[in-house]
């Protein structure tokens, strides 16, 4: 049986953010786990706030601890960043807002950079969403080949985006955005809610063009009699809790890593927990999550 080798595990700083990001590295190098995700967020990274020799002299400091960075996520849902949006001043901010969170990757050391799709109007048409997003991403796919770095779309919940949920609507922008730096990732909270698989979404996507995994639990269950007559894509679908502690949710972790093995995946799998209740016992939590995959992994 193949098996993920641990050297392409990582964990991102998600839930460590009550936490110093000292803190976390120490806590990273205490589990023997060698590479890290960053997740742009106060209080750690906050795009357009630390200087060029701040993320260089912490790029430093990571490899400095024998560390690793494998993907840089630049906060897309909660700010005021929509690289979809109608509005073109809102829409030209938020590209520039990328492109300076490109450079950033870059200084940290990050080959890969997670994309979220951003996001339109209830009343809009999907397509004209997707259009405008492709126009967005053909821009910040030059900038990501001018800075060496290669973006990795990801789908997202139906709250958080009205057209880019699916491994289906992955395939699609990518053969309109047509480019070498522009790939594609997994997330197993978001594959789950439309009952996808690790298997399915290879065939869809195509094994070549997965740059990264998130690896998340979740509480999947159906939806409500409501939720199934809310109206568009929220009536779609089953219903996620968010990333959750990996011994509190019900989505066969183990499987999806046994999966991607067996696929002959070679990139990285980040370890995603990104909900409050697990910020004040963020050491807790990691252990339980690495401790609860080793049985998948090979040495």
């Amino acid at each position: 049986m193949h098996k993920l080798k641990r050297k392409q595990i990582a964990i991102g700083n998600y839930h460590y953010t009550a936490w110093s990001f000292d803190h976390f590295l120490n806590s990273v190098r205490e589990l023997e786990i060698a590479n890290i995700e960053i997740w742009g967020a106060k209080p750690h990274f906050l795009v357009g706030i630390q200087s060029s020799d701040y993320l260089r002299e912490t790029g430093r400091k990571i490899k400095d601890a024998g560390l690793n960075v494998v993907c840089f996520c630049p906060e897309q849902n909660n700010y005021p960043v929509n690289i979809s949006s109608a509005e073109a001043s809102l829409r030209h901010w938020s590209v520039e807002h990328m492109k300076r969170a490109l450079e950033a990757a870059a200084m940290l050391g990050a080959p890969t950079m997670l994309l979220c799709p951003g996001n339109g109007t209830m009343e809009e048409n999907p397509e004209a969403i997707r259009d405008r997003f492709v126009a967005s991403a053909e821009e910040l796919s030059r900038t990501a080949a001018d800075n060496g770095v290669t973006l990795a779309l990801e789908t997202q919940a139906q709250t958080d985006a009205l057209f880019m949920n699916t491994a289906f609507q992955q395939r699609e922008v990518l053969g309109l955005v047509d480019h070498p730096n522009f790939k594609v990732m997994l997330d197993t909270v978001q594959m789950a809610q439309f009952d996808e698989s690790i298997e399915k979404d290879i065939c869809v996507l195509g094994l070549e063009n997965i740059r990264h995994v998130h690896l998340g639990n979740t509480v999947l269950r159906e939806k409500t009699q409501n939720e199934k007559h809310m109206p568009g894509i929220y009536s779609l679908g089953r219903s996620v809790s968010g990333h959750i502690g990996f011994r509190e949710g019900n989505l066969p972790l183990i499987q999806y890593l046994k999966d991607l093995a067996e696929a002959g995946y070679e990139q990285y799998v980040t370890i995603e927990i990104c909900q409050k209740p697990y910020w004040l016992e963020a050491d807790r939590y990691a252990r339980e999550a690495w401790d609860l995959i080793q049985e998948a992994l090979d040495s």
